[in-house]
């Protein structure tokens, strides 16, 4: 029987839910603006109508939730709920309780794409790897030997709140700050009106724009110098980059390559590997339901082995 789970994708400006199934394909999909909750109460109100939208035969009983939240296993209340205010404190419990007919699992949100990208058949499995997502902020999860690395508390990748010095414009900020969708919005807003996007700094970019080619060089410039740190500091055999601004522009991903490598030890730069994400925008919500195939698979595991 081809099982049913739902995915749920919590993210700072798309809240997206769907149906999916055993392969892995999206059965039915919804989404609305994050901005559309302003409290908790419309949050779960809002779930559950748009889990009503994309199953409304209750076909699936569980629900994977990730959230831009740091999680750690057996956490019992959300903290640094940053980009989705509204479950900032919010008990863990009472968001379970809201959904009496689903299991419902939950985890940071980049952790689980970092996982589901390890998995890609197409790639040889590597023993570690790092994720990062460019989009409204920037986030990193972390993968070695086949497990999610929440680190001791639950922030283990929140590489958006490494501390980055911009040397042309002489400020220290956080990588965040310089180098997110959100960062590259309110820049060109400042060049080209109230109404541009980030979308309009790269199409700027093309045009030999000389204030959108110096934005852009400083983004490629503090991007690559972070690389180069966690490369030292991780060193994992793989990094993925995602998320809108990089899917949007991928050649971004081929000009931090080559910027990065002078900055490693020379022994060091061979081995940096840089992938675009497998994943489009259906990412968060097949980590969603990865985080329930695989928390039943694990479950089979331990059966089978008490069994045996």
């Amino acid at each position: 029987m081809n099982k049913q789970v739902i995915g749920i994708d919590v993210g700072g400006t798309w809240v997206r839910v769907a149906r999916i199934d055993s392969e892995m394909n999206v059965v039915a999909k919804t989404a609305t603006k994050t901005t559309s909750f302003k409290t908790v109460d419309e949050y779960l109100t809002g779930l559950s109508q748009m889990i009503s939208v994309v199953d409304p035969e209750q076909l699936a009983t569980e629900v994977g939730m990730i959230v831009p939240i740091p999680w750690k296993d057996g956490m019992t209340h959300f903290q640094d709920a940053t980009n989705v205010p509204f479950l900032e404190n919010i008990a863990i419990d009472d968001i379970r309780n809201h959904f009496p007919h689903h299991q419902v699992l939950f985890e940071n949100d980049v952790n689980v794409v970092a996982l589901l990208e390890s998995q890609v058949e197409t790639r040889k499995k590597p023993a570690s790897l790092v994720y990062i997502t460019v989009s409204t902020g920037i986030g990193s999860g972390i993968v070695v030997n086949n497990q999610i690395w929440q680190g001791a508390k639950g922030y283990a990748g929140e590489v958006g709140n490494m501390t980055v010095y911009e040397r042309n414009r002489n400020v220290v900020a956080l990588f965040e700050d310089v180098c997110s969708g959100s960062a590259l919005d309110a820049i060109a807003k400042t060049y080209y009106g109230a109404d541009a996007t980030s979308q309009h700094l790269f199409a700027a970019y093309e045009q030999k724009d000389d204030r959108a080619i110096e934005t852009i060089d400083i983004w490629l410039e503090t991007f690559s110098s972070t690389l180069a740190s966690l490369m030292h500091v991780i060193n994992p055999e793989l990094f993925v980059l995602g998320g809108a601004v990089i899917c949007h522009n991928q050649w971004l991903v081929e000009e931090i390559v080559s910027r990065t490598r002078p900055k490693l030890f020379e022994n060091l730069r061979p081995h940096l590997k840089v992938e675009l994400s497998y994943y489009g925008s259906d990412s968060g919500v097949l980590g969603g339901a990865h985080l329930c195939f695989r928390n039943n698979f694990q479950h089979s595991d331990e059966k089978r082995k008490k069994v045996g």
